[in-house]
C-alpha cells in the first residue's frame, strides 16, 4: 500500500519512498512484537489458565504410576509365595512319591532377552513399565511350570494304591532270621580289588535256606544263575520306576515272566556267586539309580526292632562280602 505525505512548501502530496533497510527494521519490529505476545499468551495459559482437563491428565498419569509400583510389589510377594511351594513340591511331595525334583535350571528358564520389550520405549516411564512386564511374565511362567508339575504329583495321588503296591516296602529277609549286617550302602573299599566303589545294596547274613520275600508287588525279570558275582539272583521290576536285586540264592522260587506280590517268598538264602558265607545281597533302584534299601527296609520294624536294627548296623562289617 502506497502512503504519502502534505508539502506545505509546494502545497502538494509527495509519495513516501523507504529504503530497503528501513522497511527490514520495520518488520523485525513487527514480528517482534507479534512474538512477544504469543509467548505471553501461552506462558499465560501454562502457568495460569491451566485447564481442568489438563490436571486431570496429570492426575490420572501420577495415579497410575502409584498402582504400578502396588502391582510390582504385590507380584514380588506372589513370586515369593510360589518359591515356597516349588520347595515343598521338590522337597516334600515329590520326595513322597519317589519322583526326581525339578532341576533348577528348568525352573528357572528365561521369559524372552531384552528385545521382547523394546516397544515400550515410546512411553512414559518406560523403565517402570518394561519391570511390570517382566514381573508378570515371571509369575506366568512359573505358575505353567508349577502347574504342570502338581499335575504329575495329582496323577501319582490319584494312582497311590497302585504305586504303594509297587513301592519296597518290608525288609526282605524276617527279623529274627538276621544275624548281622554285612556291608552296607555306600563307598566302600574293595576287599578283592583293593580299590574304593559304590557298593549298590545291603548285605544281610542269615542260615542257608533262610525265605527271601519279594519287598513290593512286581513282575520277576531275572531268577537264577547270572554272571556278575551275584551268582544265583533274581530281580523285580516292580514298575513305577522302582526294581530290586537278591543276590547270591541258594535257590531261586520264580521264573522270569512271573507276577509276585510283596511278602511272597521268591528265593532262600546262600552264598553263590563271590560271596564268603550264607547271606542276601539286596539292592533297590528308583529310576535307574542305586538308593540305600535302609529307607525302604526298616517300614514294618516296631521301634524295639527299628533299635535293634540300627545296633546291628552300626557293627556292620564293610569288608564281609565281595559284591
Amino acid at each position: 500500500m502506497e502512503r504519502f505525505r502534505f508539502n506545505p512548501e509546494t502545497l502538494s502530496y509527495q509519495k513516501i519512498e523507504y529504503t530497503g533497510k528501513r522497511k527490514l527494521l520495520r518488520f523485525l519490529a513487527f514480528m517482534g512484537l507479534v512474538l512477544s505476545f504469543s509467548f505471553g499468551i501461552l506462558y499465560f495459559r501454562d502457568t495460569q489458565v491451566r485447564t481442568q482437563r489438563s490436571q486431570n491428565l496429570i492426575a490420572a498419569q501420577q495415579q497410575l504410576t502409584f498402582e504400578l509400583n502396588l502391582m510390582n510389589r504385590d507380584m514380588e510377594q506372589y513370586e515369593r509365595m510360589l518359591g515356597q511351594l516349588a520347595f515343598n513340591d521338590d522337597r516334600i511331595y515329590r520326595v513322597y512319591f519317589g519322583v526326581e525334583p525339578l532341576s533348577s535350571s528348568k525352573r528357572s528358564v528365561g521369559v524372552g532377552g531384552s528385545r521382547k520389550y523394546e516397544w515400550l520405549q515410546q512411553y512414559k516411564h518406560a523403565n517402570l513399565l518394561r519391570h511390570t512386564y517382566q514381573n508378570i511374565d515371571q509369575i506366568e511362567r512359573k505358575l505353567v511350570m508349577q502347574s504342570t508339575s502338581f499335575d504329575k504329583v495329582i496323577e501319582l495321588a490319584w494312582t497311590k494304591e497302585e504305586w504303594m503296591a509297587a513301592r519296597p516296602a518290608i525288609q526282605p529277609l524276617g527279623m529274627k532270621d538276621l544275624t548281622r549286617f554285612g556291608s552296607s550302602f555306600g563307598m566302600r573299599f574293595h576287599p578283592i580289588l583293593k580299590v574304593v566303589r559304590l557298593h549298590e545294596g545291603i548285605d544281610l547274613t542269615a542260615p542257608r535256606g533262610t525265605n527271601i520275600y519279594a519287598t513290593a508287588d512286581g513282575k520277576i525279570l531275572q531268577a537264577g544263575y547270572r554272571e556278575g558275582g551275584f551268582g544265583k539272583k533274581v530281580l523285580i521290576d516292580h514298575g513305577h520306576g522302582y526294581r530290586t536285586l537278591y543276590g547270591h540264592c541258594d535257590e531261586v522260587l520264580v521264573e522270569p515272566g512271573q507276577q509276585v506280590n510283596r511278602g511272597e517268598v521268591i528265593a532262600r538264602v546262600g552264598s553263590t556267586g563271590l560271596s564268603k558265607s550264607p547271606h542276601l545281597h539286596y539292592e533297590v533302584h528308583v529310576n535307574g539309580k542305586p538308593v540305600d534299601p535302609i529307607n525302604y527296609y526298616a517300614n514294618d520294624l516296631s521301634p524295639v526292632e527299628y533299635e535293634h536294627m540300627i545296633d546291628m548296623l552300626s557293627n556292620a562289617d564293610p569288608s564281609f562280602d565281595i559284591n
